[in-house]
């Protein structure tokens, strides 16, 4: 673990989170954890270095090391838009390709560009329910793409059905296919992370093929006793329930950190649409739940307590004040950590050094549970941070609430796992 990781923070920055107590029973853990495949579609406009960023989200997805039995990066360059002499995470990129298969654990699929392959893939996740979907493939892949824009669609929609196609391909055992967004943060309590939940959710429900992650506002509801409840039935371990709600649902947050049952889903494929729902101008996304919308509850969000998903903030956060994406978040956060450079290897040459510390400081907080409650802290329906960079500099991962609560800080045990290059070295902490 990097030095600056060892920092103490103050006790007046702990946030809401971490001021709860929990329930330690072994019993909260009825369901092991399923194994499961994780894969992340790389955009090359993604700010944060891939290895960290998938090093984090594997950290906090499961409480252990088994769960997760296979990685997997969709290196998603897009040709003739993505710099050719060279993006900042090609060295990345390469390192992991060089180790995969020796040493390594993460396996680097590229981009397919085969027009026979594509018309393939495009054939086992979608299929046409008037006319070929052969003829209608061909005529897709062939379009004109005439703008910067529409490459970068039809990159990402090529990388998703390789998603799609992996998870049917994934190695004996695995049961959830995890499609984790490249900048997404994550957090879980030392219990249970995304895995173990979703594990849970999946064995109790036969009808939901996919699940959304908790927002943040579902996370700290959670811990919040109802109205209706019995003062004498509430415990600080209530909140272990966790439920599969389609309510909960959000159709606009695609299939980014969404974790499907590989059974279901490919009893499902390939997904009956219509030829219009298949169109760079609407997406993927949208065809993906054009084609789930005909299953009964196909996909449902998780009420939870445990573990939540939050994304940097876009333009449909709409946050107050001034904005900070995910880059100048990083430079704010980096700035504390000192000026030791010398410790990130070469593939990070092309990157900002200092924010890449300041990822590495993002993603400590986030495990330790320094986050702020959520009222304006949050934007476009809790899902993404609301930072502010002179309340990053008080201790918070992204903003600082303006009264910190009473500590009652219990110190979680996690598992941590670090990326070297590709390789994914196991340190786990009991």
């Amino acid at each position: 673990m990097a030095p600056i990781f060892s920092l103490l923070l103050a006790a007046a920055a702990v946030p809401l989170a971490a001021s709860l107590s929990f329930a330690s029973d072994a019993s909260e853990l009825s369901v092991v954890a399923k194994k499961t495949m994780v894969a992340t579609v790389l955009k090359h406009t993604q700010a944060a270095p891939v290895d960290m960023m998938l090093s984090h989200q594997i950290r906090m997805l499961s409480t252990s090391r088994k769960s997760v039995a296979q990685v997997a990066v969709i290196n998603a360059k897009v040709p003739g838009v993505d710099n050719p002499l060279g993006t900042a995470q090609d060295p990345v990129v390469a390192q992991m390709k060089r180790s995969y298969g020796t040493t390594g654990a993460v396996q680097v699929v590229d981009l397919e560009s085969n027009e026979t392959q594509q018309q393939e893939l495009m054939k086992k996740v979608f299929s046409i329910r008037q006319g070929s979907t052969v003829n209608f493939a061909k005529k897709f892949f062939r379009q004109n793409l005439t703008t910067p824009s529409m490459k970068r669609e039809m990159a990402y929609f090529t990388a998703m059905m390789q998603f799609m196609d992996l998870c049917s391909q994934a190695e004996y055992g695995v049961e959830i296919c995890a499609n984790m967004d490249g900048e997404s943060f994550l957090h879980r309590q030392d219990k249970k992370g995304l895995i173990e939940l979703a594990s849970e959710l999946f064995d109790g429900d036969d009808e939901v093929i996919a699940l959304q992650p908790p927002s943040y506002c579902d996370y700290t509801q959670a811990h919040h006793k109802p109205a209706w409840a019995k003062k004498d039935a509430w415990t600080n371990s209530s909140f272990t329930k966790c439920v599969a709600n389609a309510t909960k649902a959000k159709p606009e947050a695609g299939p980014a950190n969404m974790l499907f049952n590989r059974v279901r889903l490919l009893a499902a494929l390939p997904l009956s649409v219509n030829p219009d729902d298949l169109s760079l101008e609407k997406g993927f996304d949208h065809a993906l739940m054009a084609g789930l919308s005909r299953w009964v509850g196909p996909v449902k969000g998780m009420q939870c307590g445990h573990s939540f998903v939050i994304r940097p903030a876009g333009e449909e956060a709409k946050c107050k004040g001034k904005k900070l994406p995910l880059k100048a978040q990083a430079l704010a956060a980096g700035k504390q950590a000192g000026s030791d450079d010398s410790r990130l290897s070469g593939e990070y040459v092309s990157f900002n050094q200092r924010m890449v510390q300041g990822i590495e400081v993002l993603a400590d907080r986030m495990e330790r549970g320094m986050i702020p409650g959520p009222t304006g802290s949050v934007g476009d329906k809790c899902m993404e941070m609301c930072p502010s960079s002179e309340r990053i500099k008080q201790g918070m991962a992204w903003r600082a609430a303006w009264h910190a609560p009473p500590l009652h800080l219990r110190c979680s045990r996690f598992l941590s796992i670090t990326l070297s290059g590709p390789v994914l070295h196991f340190a786990g902490r009991w």
